[in-house]
């Protein structure tokens, strides 16, 4: 039985070292982005801040450009946090503000100018298209919430968040306008009332 628990522990130890190693250089990276923008963005710069080999990074992350999106991603989720306001049309205000506030900080416009840049890079394509899928999984809790209020019967919720985010990126990126919920509510609702013919 000893020898049965040596091996399942042994076992858990990897992924909970892969977990800690992930964590460890995704928070170095943001904090080189954060001190040196991503044109100085370097795997030795990060592996030296987050205490692993240089060879660790590239088995998993293959380019910096990986790197330096998956970071960018995590520190999207860390700053967005899923609201719970107990309304559907007020839930999505208040997510459309999160993203607009992240938007506006100077990490977030490196991101934007990096993925313009890499928009011709298939494997960076590939690895975005996965990484907004995973974001929009988790924003889909909000409509989830929603159904169980009775308050959203509708389907495609995907396109719905595709429209909306659209919104957010239209004013930060092309206006240059704050995403504030006086703005933002009558298009929520627009959008909603729109749905659910």
């Amino acid at each position: 039985m000893s020898n049965e628990i040596s091996q399942m522990e042994t076992r858990r130890r990897p992924g909970g070292r892969s977990a800690r190693v992930r964590d460890a250089v995704i928070a170095a990276t943001v904090a080189e982005l954060e001190s040196h923008g991503y044109d100085k963005l370097k795997i030795g710069a990060v592996a030296a801040r987050a205490g692993v080999h240089e060879s660790s990074i590239y088995r998993r992350w293959k380019t910096r450009e990986g790197l330096a999106m998956e970071a960018t991603f995590a520190l999207f989720a860390s700053h967005i946090r899923l609201p719970d306001k107990g309304s559907l049309i007020e839930d999505l205000v208040a997510l459309l503000c999160n993203a607009g506030r992240y938007l506006e900080g100077p990490l977030a416009h490196a991101a934007m100018q990096f993925g313009l840049a890499m928009r011709d890079d298939p494997e960076v394509i590939t690895q975005m298209h996965a990484l907004w899928s995973q974001r929009f999984e988790v924003f889909r809790t909000v409509f989830a919430r929603a159904k169980a209020r009775g308050e959203w019967s509708g389907a495609n919720e995907g396109h719905l968040l595709e429209a909306l985010l659209g919104v957010v990126y239209l004013r930060v990126f092309l206006l240059r306008q704050p995403v504030t919920p006086r703005q933002v509510r009558p298009i929520v609702a627009t959008l909603l009332s729109a749905r659910a013919q």
